[in-house]
Order: structure tokens, then C-alpha cells, then sequence
């Protein structure tokens, strides 16, 4: 079951936790941590690369990093962050500046939200799994 959140009249689920659990089954706490280090580094990478691009209409280029941003999310289940990628590599792809400009602040405000619902359900999950 993933965690929602609302997004005008649709949910949008933020985690696909099945994803994360079966990461967890495989890999253990440990190796999540890990995983979700080098996740959160190429993210951070990713997101000012989205910027740059953007800022200087480099559309090959910020469309080939949301490309990477939406891949490396969808791998560890951030299901939000991916489709915020997803809508931002299709507005560079079409070269829409101000479509480009509020697909990259919903992308951000997806990284957010999905740091929070990643550490809330690694906390819980912890918790439970004495890990």
C-alpha cells in the first residue's frame, strides 16, 4: 500500500511501500540506508542539473536529467517523485518554459514530500524490525 497525498481531485501515492519493504527484505536496514544515501546524493545532483537546464534552456540535457531523476526514483519507490520527473522531462521535451517552470516546483515539493514519508516509514519500520 502506498501513502497518499491529495493533489487536486486525485491521490497521488507518494512511496510505493511494497517496493520499499521488499527492498528492505533483500538488502536489510543497513542496506537501505546505504541505497538511500547514494539515492539522495544523485537526487540532490539531479535537481540543481534540472535547474541549470532550465534556467539556460538546455532541453536535451534538463530532459535527460528528469529522464535519470524519474528512473532512479521509480528503483526505490518514490512513485511522486518519479511522475514529477515524468511531467518535467515531457514539458523539456516540448521546450514549454513556464509548463517546465511548475512541473520543477511540483518536482521539488515532491522531493519533500517524499524525504518525509521515507523517514517516516523507515522509522516505523525500524521500530518494528528492532533495526
Amino acid at each position: 500500500m502506498g501513502i497518499p497525498v491529495n493533489q487536486g481531485a486525485r491521490a497521488q501515492k507518494v512511496l510505493e511501500t511494497e517496493q520499499i519493504d521488499g527492498l528492505l527484505a533483500a538488502a536489510g536496514c543497513e542496506g537501505v540506508n546505504q541505497i538511500l544515501e547514494a539515492f539522495w546524493r544523485s537526487t540532490n545532483d539531479l535537481l540543481g542539473a534540472l535547474k541549470t537546464h532550465l534556467d539556460s534552456e538546455n532541453w536535451a540535457e534538463a530532459a535527460r536529467a528528469a529522464h535519470a531523476l524519474k528512473g532512479s526514483s521509480a528503483n526505490v519507490g518514490a512513485a511522486q517523485l518519479s511522475a514529477a520527473a515524468r511531467e518535467f522531462e515531457t514539458q523539456c521535451r516540448t521546450s514549454d518554459v513556464d509548463g517546465a517552470q511548475k512541473a520543477l516546483a511540483d518536482t521539488g515539493a515532491a522531493y519533500e514530500r517524499t524525504k518525509t514519508a521515507f523517514h517516516e516509514h523507515l522509522t516505523a519500520f525500524r521500530r518494528a524490525n528492532n533495526c
